[in-house]
């Protein structure tokens, strides 16, 4: 990024420290996170995201723009970096990445709502979700014969930039009209004789009260209004933005020379082969790092117990797979892709049937926040101790299995022994799941091959010496057609 000066309108040069976010270390931290987390690679689109009208940028002034994007979203910590919990909602914001958790869509009717608009603009977190229909079915129980609510722009599925608007890009933010009078429905704004006043601040009231997901800020222009800020065009709807659900914080990258000191190298052992380039025919190669090594043997662990054996050989080649074939223009780095994908991996566990799992377990720690719909009520977001814990071992510290299967595994030395397959997981367990006894080996086919039809995949069928008892593995119909392997790692 080039270094350039900052200058005021007035002329004169501002401060470094007015510039640096606040925060002594932030450019040094950015810089960091930059190349840990590959934001790097979309810094035109962060920038846009952050401050669309600003031409002059180093790293002073994204410190700074970064730390009023974090104050108007409501982000905690706010420090001006662009650190894994600011960046999960910016690589959205900014149109890097879709985020799967955007994709509860408000129906066009419910208790003491209605919609309007395009129904591809009506989609938002969970937590939006159920923090809004709180919302309508309290007004719906104080006015049972109307006005209902009007509810208008939310995001777009995965979210994302929203045409007509410079924010709604995360799920957390929704227009809502004003209230008039005499139970009308219909455009309105603060100005009009057919508006509100009493019934709007009652609005504005239950939206700040919810108990599902607090209010960062609301936008609208009545003066009279307690609770909400002036805006530019906000005379005619309030617009509110939820706070972001709680995510635990992360430590500080360390720079590359003392994680080396600290940890070793991650080649140490003598005599390992170089890491490797992963190809798949039609995509562009990808060369392994030494993160990606770090992360594959945590992976290992979370995932197989890091054994070297064939489990772990396989779900390793599942992910290489959907990595190569899949997810690659959504993670610049295979590690990054891990982290996203693997539950162990996780800093807070993106599915609530994983929670529900894990959430009576005494290492369970809760970091605020309940899962909205579909999950039934009351489903705590968190994430283990042991995973957490996981999460930050040093190399050194990762068994020595778990080690040497990564360094083979990305140096192309391991076999593919599930063709094309990239999902996994134990239908064993689901059968368990689901009748409350495990299955006998006719049961467990039946199951495995009904699941596998059920979510549109292939049962790869039985592997000699690979026990899918524990991890089966399944093709997407949609690869099913490509050659077999249609993945390989070269040697580097």
């Amino acid at each position: 990024m080039p270094t350039t000066t900052t200058v005021p309108r007035n002329g004169t040069e501002q401060p470094p420290a007015a510039r640096a976010g606040h925060a002594p270390g932030t450019t040094a931290r950015n810089r960091a996170y930059a190349r840990s987390l590959g934001w790097e690679a979309h810094l035109p689109a962060v920038r846009r995201a952050l401050n669309r009208h600003r031409k002059d940028w180093d790293w002073t002034t994204l410190g700074a723009e970064t730390l009023k994007w974090q104050q108007a979203l409501g982000i905690s910590p706010a420090d001006g970096v662009i650190g894994p919990a600011t960046w999960a909602l910016l690589r959205t914001a900014a149109g890097v990445a879709r985020d799967p958790a955007i994709a509860y869509q408000l129906p066009e009717y419910g208790l003491g709502f209605r919609t309007t608009g395009r129904p591809a603009h009506r989609f938002g977190r969970p937590e939006t979700a159920r923090a809004l229909l709180a919302v309508a079915a309290a007004w719906r129980r104080a006015h049972p014969q109307g006005p209902v609510l009007d509810f208008r722009d939310l995001s777009r599925s995965g979210g994302g930039p929203l045409p007509g608007h410079a924010s709604h890009r995360l799920g957390l933010d929704v227009d809502i009209r004003p209230v008039k009078a005499g139970r009308r429905q219909g455009p309105t704004n603060w100005r009009h004789p057919a508006y509100s006043r009493a019934l709007t601040q009652e609005l504005v009231d239950l939206l700040r009260s919810n108990g599902v997901l607090p209010v960062h800020v609301i936008f609208f222009n009545d003066p009279e209004i307690r609770g909400v800020r002036p805006l530019k065009n906000h005379d005619n709807h309030l617009h509110v933005r939820f706070a972001p659900p709680s995510a635990p914080p992360s430590p500080p990258p360390a720079p590359a020379s003392a994680a080396r000191r600290s940890s070793g190298p991650v080649l140490e052992v003598t005599a390992t082969p170089r890491l490797g380039v992963l190809s798949a025919q039609g995509k562009a190669p990808y060369r392994f790092t030494e993160d990606d090594a770090e992360w594959t043997a945590r992976f290992i662990i979370g995932e197989s117990g890091g054994r070297d054996d064939a489990d772990s050989h396989a779900v390793i080649w599942a992910m290489f797979n959907r990595y190569a074939l899949l997810t690659r223009p959504y993670y610049r780095t295979f590690n990054a892709f891990l982290r996203a994908y693997s539950t162990p991996l996780q800093p807070v566990l993106k599915s609530w049937g994983a929670s529900r799992r894990n959430m009576n377990r005494a290492d369970f720690v809760r970091t605020g926040g309940t899962f909205g719909p579909p999950a039934p009520p009351g489903i705590p977001r968190g994430q283990r101790r042991a995973y957490l814990d996981l999460q930050q071992r040093p190399w050194a510290q990762l068994p020595a299995a778990a080690r040497s299967v990564a360094v083979r595994a990305l140096g192309g030395m391991i076999p593919n022994p599930i063709g094309n397959a990239t999902e996994f997981g134990s239908t064993y367990v689901y059968f368990h799941d689901a009748n409350r006894r495990y299955p006998n080996p006719d049961e467990w086919r039946r199951f495995t091959e009904q699941y596998a039809a059920r979510m549109g995949w292939q049962w790869i069928g039985p592997v000699p010496g690979l026990d899918q008892n524990k991890n089966t593995f399944f093709v997407q119909r949609r690869l099913a057609s490509l050659p077999v392997p249609a993945v390989r790692v070269l040697a580097g």
